[in-house]
């Protein structure tokens, strides 16, 4: 039978043993099976079978409701509007999860509402940065949905400052470094040099705390490369990227991080001619940084040439599919490219998500097979004391099979994340059905519970698990509630909709927002909040928007002991993780100054208005008498609906005067 992925030792007897009521010994293949020669036959995972939950049946429940009720429609729409109705829904969502085990939450209210799941999916922001001629867009999945109203809006003074540049780092007009073919580490505008005392201190607070989360680097062969000067997993724009990261983490360094992304961008300018794998893993690790300290626009087009990088290598097709594949390549090598695949498949939705943008790497161009556990190489003990942390063997310094399970289970994840991502929240044609659109969220939350029940016993983790949990662990739950408030919180210009507060799409977010803070406390008894990754700025915002959600739903004070203890956990991790990423401190001081100032209204939120572009077919004079008004924050997406009722005097040539960061009046 074939090995598990993470290679897990086998928990239940054989088929054969199992079948003659004899003893196993759990080896694979079992003793007994070889001594008769036979095939020695494991039914399942290898572990014993976690029952089925209620919550799990509820959620097919929920699926089945949804489909009969778009069977309904289908059944009275006529020929055409069956037509679209069928091309616009997937009938079985891909997913490579076990389908058979339960999953944790447990809903019982009643189905989604297909109006509120329409007006949630159909969203997005614009935004003009100060100084800037250019618009930013942010959808519905966007780290920056939290928006309030004017009266606690923020002054540039009010914000948290970005990490500040040191005096040395060398930058010409614009910010852009200036490049030569001949750069290099020796070079006198390089401050440090790859071997030097810094950055090695640097280097080792990366894979000390960061490497977990993004396992975009073969460790232990860039460390075997670095170690000699050179081969083709190092170079050293890879490593001022990685020094970039860990210095981050470190209070005594933090000013050095831009002197080193500065030598990264140097080298990588240099190299965008004749690219090689390490200048891709460069990119994506400074688009993480350069997001993370608040300059999110060049981050994005960091990131977006690492994904463009990943195609043009050919990374999305699977190497043993390749013609002459197997000439020079090692199983080892083969791997390794699997695995970068999986962590720019998993940057792409991470950042997606943060931004609300659509996606770059689709699953359907790929044929990529999922990763596996790879064996330490037999010198990287001798590496790991030399450069990571002196006299931990590689059993006491991590738990390999969490570390690389954790990242195989979060690919999986983030592929159910494209489908929501894609066939929801960046949906843009203008003629989508409600019903089909709750249809479709309700597939999605489904693969989901699927995706959790489907965790093996070393992923697990429930409100009653004990002892030291991984930390690579514990954020990908994080990251699975997070994902799942994303899927079912309400637009804040319906909460006053009957319903709503009691509805199944709320539940969920209470759930999986407790879930979250009992997470964030394990988290903390043994590891420090700024270890986490970018993306926990992303949980972290969408804790704080549920928390006020409820307390808006629940009608509480501010000072409610529930509402107080809960704002206050994800308060203080805020503070406490702005020191890595300074990006989590305008998220910070809005949620502050909105407790401060005892807001009473529902957070305002414009990430509510469905489709830009149907909303922009208008006359010219139109158009731009609307972008006038807009200044600065440029605010909600412009609709076909929100425009008729602002513009129903317009045939009388008087156009009422209205605010764009108002949800439209209206029937509800």
């Amino acid at each position: 039978m074939e090995e598990t992925p993470m290679g897990e030792s086998i928990k239940i007897s054989c088929e054969r043993c199992r079948r003659r009521k004899i003893k196993c010994d759990r080896k694979r293949p079992c003793s007994r099976c070889i001594k008769a020669g036979t095939e020695c036959i494991l039914s399942g995972s290898g572990e014993k079978q976690r029952p089925i939950s209620k919550g799990y049946v509820q959620a097919l429940e929920g699926q089945v409701a949804s489909l009969e009720l778009l069977i309904r429609k289908l059944a009275v729409a006529d020929s055409a509007e069956r037509d679209d109705m069928l091309s616009e829904i997937a009938l079985s969502p891909p997913t490579s999860l076990d389908m058979s085990q339960k999953a944790t939450t447990d809903h019982s209210k009643s189905n989604t509402d297909p109006k509120v799941v329409a007006a949630q999916v159909r969203s997005g922001q614009l935004r003009r940065p100060r100084s800037s001629h250019a618009t930013q867009f942010f959808g519905g999945t966007s780290a920056f949905h939290i928006h309030l109203s004017q009266d606690v809006s923020l002054s540039p003074d009010d914000m948290s400052p970005p990490l500040e540049a040191n005096s040395t780092s060398v930058m010409t007009m614009g910010g852009i470094p200036e490049t030569s073919a001949s750069s290099s580490p020796s070079d006198a505008n390089f401050v440090y040099a790859p071997h030097d005392e810094t950055s090695q201190t640097c280097m080792a607070a990366y894979f000390q705390y960061q490497y977990q989360f993004h396992m975009l680097i073969y460790r232990e062969y860039f460390l075997r490369d670095y170690d000699v000067g050179s081969g083709k997993y190092y170079s050293d724009a890879l490593l001022f990227a990685i020094c970039s990261l860990g210095a981050m983490q470190l209070d005594e360094f933090r000013s050095v991080s831009d002197i080193f992304a500065h030598q990264a961008q140097q080298l990588i300018y240099a190299d965008l001619d004749s690219p090689e794998l390490t200048t891709l893993q460069a990119l994506a690790l400074l688009g993480y940084r350069e997001i993370g300290v608040g300059h999110t626009s060049k981050g994005w087009l960091f990131a977006g040439m690492a994904f463009r990088l990943a195609h043009e290598m050919g990374l999305h097709l699977d190497p043993n599919n390749w013609d002459a594949s197997s000439e020079g390549t090692s199983n080892r090598d083969t791997e390794i490219l699997r695995r970068v695949y999986w962590a720019i498949f998993i940057a792409d939705k991470q950042l997606s998500l943060y931004f609300g943008r659509p996606p770059a790497l689709h699953p359907s161009e790929s044929d990529v097979r999922n990763t596996i556990r790879l064996q330490y190489p037999p010198d990287w003990e001798g590496l790991l004391d030399t450069y990571i942390c002196k006299g931990a063997s590689a059993t006491e310094f991590e738990d390999g099979v969490a570390l690389v399970g954790s990242f195989i289970y979060q690919a999986e994840l983030c592929k159910i994340a494209h489908l929501m991502i894609t066939d929801l929240f960046e949906n843009r044609r203008g003629n989508v059905d409600a019903t089909v659109a709750a249809t479709r969220s309700r597939q999605i939350h489904v693969s989901l519970t699927k995706w959790l029940s489907s965790l093996p016993g070393t992923l697990h983790w429930n409100q009653w698990t004990v002892g030291i949990v991984q930390p690579s662990v514990l954020r990908m739950h994080m990251l699975f509630h997070t994902i799942m408030i994303i899927l079912h919180r309400p637009p804040s210009h319906l909460y006053e909709k009957q319903g709503i507060a009691e509805s199944e799409d709320v539940e969920i977010c209470y759930e999986s927002l407790q879930a979250i803070l009992r997470l964030m406390r394990t988290y903390s008894r043994h590891y420090r909040y700024r270890s986490l990754p970018l993306d926990f700025v992303q949980t972290l915002s969408t804790a704080a928007g549920t928390i006020m959600m409820k307390r808006f739903f629940q009608g509480a004070s501010w000072e409610d002991s529930d509402i107080a203890r809960s704002l206050s956990t994800v308060i203080d991790a805020m503070e406490e993780v702005q020191h890595t990423w300074p990006c989590m401190g305008e998220i910070k001081d809005y949620v502050v100054r909105a407790r401060n100032a005892q807001v009473v209204v529902p957070p305002e939120d414009p990430l509510i208005g469905p489709d830009l572009m149907n909303g922009l077919e208008l006359d010219h004079n139109v158009t731009a008498d609307l972008m006038a008004q807009w200044g600065e924050e440029l605010g909600t997406l412009v609709t076909d609906e929100f425009l008729s009722m602002q513009l129903q005097g317009s045939e009388q040539g008087v156009m009422a005067p209205f605010d764009f960061n108002q949800p439209p009046l209206g029937p509800q």
